[in-house]
């Protein structure tokens, strides 16, 4: 018996033991620099097309989905809590920035008697907040989910070109910004290589963000121009590496 409370002392003291560093190795404050690859997709949708024809009575929708692999780096600093024997919750900001620039339509190749359509995307930069929710498989490894709430300005332009003989007859160009918060959870691992030093790796899928514009085409024709919806839905999935440090 007495070797038997022994035993069991000695396994709720190593258990203890556990628990307090898995909640002290990932407690505190922490910042890093991270960098990868951002995989940035446009669903376009064009209504009223005035296209492929001289006559403006003549219309049509195009759909289309075009993809942008884009670098980016950034920044992030948080703070965290181990809770329990091996759970972790925390709050971090972030921020990306990186140039993607994507042609999602383009019938600027077309012949004589036609109207052109160049609808091009944008998107530089964002940045976020999220609530990490862990758990330590390890002294030194955690997993994570994160869900996020992320700001970003996305710039949607269309230049529209009416042409008769092959020759330029009119140029209109059409664009507008939208900042939007988008729900952006992500998924990922810290590892640390020493008792500060820790590396990061990340999965993060941006949900879609809904943008319309209404470009006008003159008509060498008509007076009035031709007016056609342009919607563009986009989304964007990253992986990114970061190298952090715990305070």
């Amino acid at each position: 018996m007495k070797k038997f409370a022994m035993a069991v002392a000695t396994a709720s003291m190593l258990a203890g033991a556990h628990a307090e560093s898995c909640a002290s190795a990932f407690s505190g404050f922490y910042a890093g620099v991270q960098a990868g690859l951002a995989n940035t997709t446009g669903n376009l949708t064009v209504s009223d097309y005035y296209g492929n024809t001289e006559y403006d009575t003549a219309t049509s929708t195009h759909k289309g989905s075009t993809g942008k692999k884009s670098f980016l780096g950034g920044l992030f600093v948080g703070y965290g809590m181990g809770v329990g024997s091996c759970a972790y919750v925390g709050g971090e900001l972030y921020a990306n920035f990186g140039k993607t620039s994507a042609n999602l339509y383009d019938s600027s190749s077309a012949s004589d008697y036609n109207k052109n359509y160049v609808i091009k995307m944008q998107r530089n930069f964002n940045f976020g907040a999220k609530v990490r929710l862990g758990y330590t498989v390890s002294q030194q490894a955690m997993v994570f989910l994160g869900l996020g709430l992320e700001y970003a300005k996305i710039q949607l332009k269309s230049e529209n070109i009416a042409v008769v003989s092959q020759s330029k007859v009119s140029t209109t160009t059409t664009s507008k910004s939208k900042n939007k918060l988008s729900f952006a959870p992500s998924v990922g691992m810290d590892i640390f290589l020493n008792k500060n030093l820790f590396l990061r790796g990340e999965y993060t899928y941006v949900v879609g963000i809904n943008q319309k514009i209404n470009p006008q085409i003159k008509s060498f024709q008509k007076t009035n121009p031709a007016t056609s919806t342009v919607k563009v839905n986009s989304t964007q999935q990253r992986f990114t590496l970061g190298l952090g440090y715990k305070f």
